[in-house]
Formats: C-alpha cells, structure tokens, sequence
C-alpha cells in the first residue's frame, strides 16, 4: 500500500537568518504512514548546477556537493520516514543568500515534489528580524530554525528592559 502523501510546507517559503547562525530550511510532507526512505532521493541544490546536499539510496552522498556547503549540512534522517526532509545549514555566510530548492523524488511512484526556500541572510538580528527594541515582532516570519534563536533574543531584549528601568 502507498502512502498518501500531501504537501506540508508552501512553495514559497521566506526565511531570515544572521552571519554564523545554523539555520533550518524547511522541506516536508505530510504523510499517514512511515515513508520507505530507500525510495527517495532528497536534493537541496541552488539554480540547477550548485549542489547543496543529496540523499540517495538511504543515504547521504556527497561527493558531489559543493565545496562551499561541505561540513556545513545535515538532514534530520531520523524524521526522513515521517516526511521532514529539512536541510540545516550551519555557518551561515551572506554568500549563502539565494533561493534553495528541494526535490524529493520517490523512485516506486515516479513522484517529484519541489519546494522552494528563500534564504536571507543578515548582519544585524534586531533589523533583519524585525524585532523591536522591546522584543515585539514585526510580521515577519523566520525559519522554524530560527524560533529557539528568536525566543533567547526576546527574552534578552526583556531582560535589558528591566535592568535599564531597575538601575534609573
């Protein structure tokens, strides 16, 4: 019996990351059954000519990858069969803005499904983030990687507040 499989994450997704944070780029599907992962290949790659991670054949192979992600990515492989084919990206550089594509093709069903994720990258977390000086957010949507980075930011930024008004 195959799966039944839905997308889970918009074609378009927009994520905001700082010089040197780790950051998730997500890419999953929804499904009501483990996934046989040796079925899939998983491709993160930019334009169609810069490899960024591949998963191929239950694992992860990247001889190919370039040299500029090397070290710096990983997919969670113990939530491949739930789905959760998010690529984390670590070091993040302003080289690494660009929009990132991921392919999962399943290899029995001749299925392919691509997800698109914006990444921009930043200087300044209070700018690029839209935080407000008092912690508040400003619309913005970050990368599920980013929220536990977002949440310290916040609570520092309270944190400040409260020092400042206690020392006048």
């Amino acid at each position: 019996m195959i799966p039944a499989i839905q997308m889970a994450i918009p074609q378009a997704t927009l994520c905001h990351a700082v010089s040197g944070d780790t950051v998730i780029l997500p890419c999953a599907i929804k499904t009501s059954e483990k996934l046989n992962i040796s079925n899939y290949s998983i491709y993160w790659q930019i334009n169609t000519s810069v490899v960024v991670h591949l998963f191929y054949h239950g694992e992860d192979l990247l001889k190919d990858q370039s040299r500029r992600y090397h070290n710096r990515t990983r997919l969670f492989l113990d939530q491949l069969e739930r789905g959760n084919f998010s690529l984390m990206l670590s070091g993040v550089q302003p080289a690494d803005e660009d929009v990132y594509t991921c392919i999962a093709r399943n290899k029995v069903t001749k299925t392919k499904d691509t997800y698109k994720v914006k990444l921009n990258v930043s200087h300044n977390p209070l700018i690029e983030r839209n935080v407000s000086p008092f912690g508040q957010t400003q619309g913005v949507t970050n990368c599920p990687g980013d929220a536990n980075t977002l949440d310290m930011l916040i609570l520092c930024s309270h944190f400040l507040m409260v020092l400042v008004v206690w020392i006048l």
